[in-house]
């Protein structure tokens, strides 16, 4: 928990820092607004607040619930009884784990066409010299015909990875619609960044004193040993 303060601290300085800087600019470029801009920005933003996140009624997708970006997301890899005779040993001494990520979700329409899933992921680790080190993956997940009612989505950051980059600390998914339209959205984090939309963040992902590094690795639940486990509760993914 001291190393999450830590962090915390450390974001609320460079977003202060930042915005200090910023602030002037901002102001000034406000400042010099016309009228006929600000009836125009106020215009577009009466249009936005009128459609609705979500489009039409009819194509709503509501997530129920997002997984917690802690020790709940660690997950055992899951063992099956087999009749098969293993030729070798089995080599592990323990299960390995896997940070999964489940999201329950509800779609009002009687069927949709296809629906886009965009995970975001961030990972607390220690490099070789011993100081914290952030890690930031994503996975784009399309799911087809899907019917009415609830449904769960899932991706996971193999055991490897987590061995080697860390933990996850924040978690963020948004979903879209076949027209591009973002239907619903959540994030869940450990620790308080300067904006929701963290990942889309520069003060976050591109700041040099504590960087993030892109990696890749997370996948869908359909590429995982969990993919056994209560199917009809997952869409095809496309």
């Amino acid at each position: 928990m001291k190393r999450i303060s830590y962090l915390t601290e450390w974001f609320s300085c460079s977003v202060a820092v930042a915005l200090l800087l910023a602030a002037g600019s901002g102001f000034a470029q406000t400042a010099r607004l016309g009228a006929g801009q600000a009836k125009t920005a106020v215009a577009a933003r009466g249009a936005a607040t009128a459609a609705g996140v979500g489009g039409e009624k009819g194509e709503r997708v509501i997530i129920k619930r997002m997984p917690p970006p802690n020790k709940t997301a660690m997950v055992r890899t899951p063992e099956y009884g087999v009749n098969a005779q293993n030729t070798m040993p089995k080599i592990s001494k323990k299960q390995r784990e896997w940070a999964l990520f489940e999201v329950k979700y509800e779609t009002e329409a009687k069927w949709m066409d296809e629906v886009t899933f965009v995970y975001h992921v961030m990972t607390k680790g220690r490099n070789e010299e011993g100081k914290d080190a952030f890690s930031y993956y994503t996975a784009t997940v399309r799911y087809i015909d899907v019917p009415k009612g609830e449904h769960m989505s899932c991706v996971a950051i193999p055991p490897s990875l987590v061995e080697r980059y860390g933990e996850p600390v924040a978690v963020a998914l948004e979903i879209i619609g076949k027209d591009g339209t973002v239907l619903d959205s959540k994030s869940e984090s450990l620790m308080k960044f300067p904006s929701e939309k963290w990942w889309t963040d520069t003060q976050v992902m591109d700041n040099q004193s504590v960087p993030v590094a892109r990696r890749n690795g997370m996948v869908d639940r359909s590429k995982t040993p969990f993919a056994l486990i209560n199917t009809d509760d997952y869409e095809v993914v496309q």
